[in-house]
């Protein structure tokens, strides 16, 4: 019998209807085991738990987040060269943007059939490589998109209301969290290059992206795809924040911006580096460090369950 790892958040809301609604689904036709969080970055010690003890499937319970933690405990233990585990989620998180990129919602439902059909497809995934004030490199992985400066700032403050976040819901607390942010936020100033780029400013945010959207639905990147090899970076250089404000609608419908301060450009390799105050780096809504960093795409990473 196959068997099916759950990587649950342990905070999730509703968690003991959760755990009885996948054992009703799942236990007749596969071993179904669950792996609870206590604590930060708990969800990548779990999935390689769950690998090393023959999982099958992994499915991360909860939002963007865990399932960042589970794509990071995956690639850790060696991702597709070792296991031929499918990955999933069932997003129940505050943005759940990787799922809004690929149509994959709440449903039990819709998950059970992704697993019996377990018909996976290559994604991507995106390497971060950020220099540490020792010398050492600190290596972090993500499936959707990350970004420094504002959003980065923005997704701080999200982090820090947690009760707010059930209360309102993802949405709101985001844009709560963007109008916070703008009375506070200064420019940075970052140099970026790639081979046969180069690029250095002030700049309200850089979005490296594999998904088009973050921040609960927020169209950043509407260029980006999931498979195919490329990042799909923006550039919101010397941009007043009430401009942002004025194509925010635009970016809600995943329509560009035409503005000569916002710029979309297609690499697989990228470094960015601060070049006055330190910048924070967050992806998938976590934070991760500061720059400087290295980007690089890594193609058909992840064997994840989509429709």
């Amino acid at each position: 019998m196959e068997k099916i790892g759950f990587i649950l958040h342990g905070k999730v809301r509703g968690k003991k209807e959760i755990k009885e609604s996948l054992i009703a689904g799942f236990s007749l036709d596969y071993s179904v085991r669950f792996y609870e969080t206590i604590h930060p970055r708990h969800a990548e010690h779990l999935t390689d738990l769950a690998l090393h003890e023959g999982c099958d499937f992994v499915i991360a319970v909860g939002g963007d987040g865990t399932l960042n933690e589970v794509v990071n405990g995956y690639l850790n233990a060696g991702g597709n060269d070792k296991f031929n585990a499918s990955l999933g989620v069932l997003p129940l998180g505050t943005g759940n943007d990787f799922a809004r990129n690929l149509k994959l919602n709440k449903s039990i439902g819709q998950l059970e059939h992704l697993v019996k059909s377990n018909q996976p497809r290559l994604l991507d995934a995106g390497k971060m490589e950020m220099k540490l004030p020792d010398g050492s490199t600190n290596t972090r992985f993500f499936d959707n998109i990350a970004d420094l400066g504002f959003g980065a700032e923005v997704v701080a403050r999200v982090n820090g209301v947690h009760l707010r976040k059930i209360l309102l819901g993802g949405t709101l607390t985001f844009v709560l969290a963007i109008l916070r942010t703008f009375s506070s936020y200064r420019h940075k100033n970052a140099r970026i290059t790639w081979d046969g780029f180069e690029w250095e400013g002030k700049v309200l945010c850089l979005v490296v992206a594999k998904g088009r959207y973050f921040g609960s639905g927020v169209g950043v990147a509407p260029g980006a795809r999931p498979d195919d090899g490329m990042f799909e970076v923006v550039i919101f250089a010397d941009l007043s924040i009430m401009d942002y404000l004025r194509y925010y609608s635009k970016l809600r419908r995943l329509e560009k911006i035409d503005h000569p301060e916002v710029t979309y450009h297609r690499t697989n390799k990228l470094c960015v580096e601060s070049t006055g105050k330190p910048i924070i780096i967050e992806a998938d809504g976590e934070i991760e460090g500061h720059a400087p960093v290295v980007f690089t795409c890594l193609p058909g990473a992840l064997r994840f369950l989509v429709p």
